[in-house]
């Protein structure tokens, strides 16, 4: 049997893969092949997109593009020609019924003074006790939330939202990923004095704005890159699922047997490349790995939209944890739709039709929709890959996992490829540096 022969294979073709491939070849006239398990008509990851009837879905869940990097920013933005708007955010926290302004702490001076008084009064407090005991630290995510916002803003909004979407105990998850030392995640002083007098404020400047695609929805993202990728002269081998990986003596790999590469660059989910290396340790270590899966339900709806871009629900009532009105970024004459996302654990069982309906049912208990007969369709889609999850044990395996990789000479980046809560930005900056290195 004839190999295919190449200086470089990368595993995946998400953002994560195509981003790589399109910087490997700005600087090296390598030949690339790219391996995705999925089929061309499948394509996009996260970032993928249908438009039914008119009306624009993001089925991986929504992707506004904003960054604090500026030069980032522009480079993503870039790719999409002039197909993208700059629209601003109208993100709200639904709290005891009240749409209150996200970010929720700065928001709240749409609250009641007691209210107010409380949610405040606990961040301070924190605030004191952290810079009188500079040495704390938070041992898992549930004593970050207290630590940092208090008891009040935890019980509230933090813990009953974090638990909706991770559906884990959250002493069981690392802070790591939101703590670091030395940086504090408290807002600006003067801003929560404002909120506690019920004086309006924004918070997270950068991300008051965001842009996005005029038509297509975030899979245009993908698609602008994909294209230019394909021009550069990539092989894409779609339908492939990577099963073995072999590094043999010459310091180069066989894939599934049919494949030879100088070198590999993977952005497939860490488990999934670790059980490829085939040996007992690796397939015990890949199964340590935790992850949510995620479901997005599609709505379409016979009234217009409202002046809301995202609302996250804390309400554990309520089956989802937050719904975006797609019809805010794409709109739509005299309709609109949206999008409701709802976490799934590891290996759970999935029934979208019960899902889909619950969602409906939720949608109209919280005012989002007026009756459920306004609904004109809907339609659920599963992704496997959701969400990291921060166990307490992340980063010891994470360093086992690209210890593993090391030694075999393969490079792992991008949100599974990590195994890092990334959004697009991130996932950019990392490829970056991986190619820099």
């Amino acid at each position: 049997m004839r190999l295919n022969n190449y200086d470089e294979v990368i595993l995946g073709a998400g953002w994560a893969g195509l981003l790589y491939a399109d910087m490997k070849l700005t600087n090296y006239n390598y030949k690339i092949a790219i391996i995705e398990k999925e089929t061309e008509d499948e394509k996009g990851g996260l970032l993928r997109s249908e438009t039914i009837n008119g009306f624009t879905f993001d089925i991986g869940g929504p992707h506004l593009l904003f960054s604090k990097d500026t030069n980032i920013l522009t480079n993503i933005v870039k790719l999409l020609g002039d197909n993208v708007t700059k629209r601003e955010r109208n993100n709200y926290v639904l709290y005891n019924n009240k749409l209150v302004p996200y970010p929720f702490e700065n928001g709240i001076y749409v609250l009641d003074p007691e209210a107010r008084v409380n949610f405040i009064k606990g961040i301070i407090e924190r605030m004191i006790f952290i810079s009188e005991n500079k040495e704390w630290r938070p041992k898992n995510f549930l004593e970050w939330i207290t630590g940092f916002f208090g008891d009040y803003m935890a019980n509230e909004y933090l813990i009953p939202y974090n638990k909706k979407i991770w559906k884990r105990s959250l002493e069981n998850m690392a802070a790591d990923w939101v703590f670091t030392p030395g940086r504090l995640p408290f807002p600006n002083l003067e801003d929560m004095l404002k909120a506690a007098a019920g004086i309006p404020n924004v918070g997270y400047k950068e991300q008051s704005y965001f842009y996005y695609p005029k038509i297509g929805g975030i899979q245009s993202l993908y698609n602008s890159l994909f294209n230019k990728v394909a021009k550069r002269g990539v092989n894409f081998l779609f339908g492939e699922k990577v099963d073995k990986i072999i590094k043999n003596n010459k310091d180069n790999y066989k894939i599934n047997d049919k494949i030879n590469a100088k070198r590999i660059v993977s952005t497939i989910p860490l488990p999934e490349l670790l059980i490829s290396l085939d040996s007992e340790e690796n397939r015990r270590l890949a199964n340590e790995f935790d992850y949510n899966s995620v479901v997005v339900v599609g709505i379409a709806i016979s009234s217009n939209t409202p002046n809301q871009t995202t609302v996250y629900v804390p309400d554990p009532k309520i089956i989802f944890h937050r719904y975006t009105w797609m019809s805010s970024l794409i709109p739509i004459k005299e309709k609109s739709n949206l999008i409701a996302e709802i976490t799934v654990p590891k290996g759970e069982d999935v029934n979208l039709n019960k899902i889909t309906n619950q969602v409906i049912k939720n949608l109209a208990d919280i005012g989002a929709i007026k009756d459920e007969k306004d609904v004109l369709f809907s339609k659920a889609w599963f992704n496997k890959y959701g969400y990291p999850i921060y166990t307490l044990n992340h980063n010891e395996i994470r360093r086992k996992a690209m210890e593993i990789l090391n030694n075999y000479g393969i490079k792992s980046v991008g949100r599974w490829g990590s195994w890092h809560y990334w959004n697009t930005d991130m996932v950019y900056r990392a490829v970056k540096e991986v190619i820099n290195s």
